[in-house]
């Protein structure tokens, strides 16, 4: 049974969610702010976290970035009335996965934490061979850490969602468009600088000089190629 937390501030809202979400055979815990639902994560592990933005205390961006300080695993569906891409950029930079806005339909919202759990198993799942491996990096896509010879890093989710599609696409091109299905899930308002970010940030991670890329390579007019050395 998959087990999410919900942070909502909106008791009415709470109220309803919490019964269709159990409807829907998932173990619910609720919590009206961000403090008290940061402390709920660090006691107890979820599968999905579905938050609010405009919180009492720590809004939902406060929550996010502290909790991806220390949890980088969790998928977060933020739920929020602002509507502009500005926020929805801002809200996914925080690091979000999904982004629904109020009011919103029940069913969309059901299908938005299905496909958000399906990526995370997808995500979770072992690559043929056990591990990603080329050189001397080492991937774990069940703990989103990296060794890169004898030193340890911690990817975030997207980061990982990122680097286990290029693991099953080595050697291919990677369209801008099918990194937007599968890592963004298909939602049309990601401004380009959004995966140019990541793209930078996992060339810091795995290319000796970020500049000049080898394994991690922009292909004009098309998307990436991972090529593994």
């Amino acid at each position: 049974m998959n087990r999410i937390l919900l942070i909502e501030d909106d008791r009415n809202m709470a109220i309803g969610l919490q019964f269709n979400l159990k409807s829907e055979g998932f173990d619910v815990t609720y919590c009206s702010d961000g403090e008290s639902g940061l402390l709920a994560m660090a006691e107890k592990e979820f599968d999905l976290l579905v938050l609010d933005w405009m919180l009492p205390g720590a809004d939902g961006l406060e929550v996010l970035r502290r909790l991806r300080k220390t949890n980088v695993s969790v998928p977060v569906l933020l739920l929020t009335a602002r509507d502009a891409k500005e926020d929805i950029v801002e809200g996914l930079d925080s690091g979000a996965d999904d982004y629904l806005t109020k009011p919103f339909d029940l069913n969309v919202l059901m299908a938005r934490i299905r496909s958000l759990l399906r990526t995370r198993a997808w995500l979770t799942q072992k690559p043929e061979g056990d591990l990603a491996r080329f050189g001397e990096v080492t991937i774990n896509f069940e703990t989103f850490e990296a060794t890169i010879g004898a030193q340890q890093v911690k990817l975030s989710y997207k980061e990982a969602m990122i680097m286990k599609l290029f693991w099953e696409r080595r050697n291919q091109v990677v369209t801008r468009e099918e990194l937007l299905q599968k890592v963004w899930g298909i939602q049309g308002y990601i401004q380009s600088r959004t995966v140019d970010n990541h793209i930078v940030q996992l060339r810091k991670i795995f290319e000796l000089n970020p500049k000049s890329p080898r394994l991690i390579l922009s292909i004009h007019g098309s998307g990436y190629k991972f090529v593994t050395p």
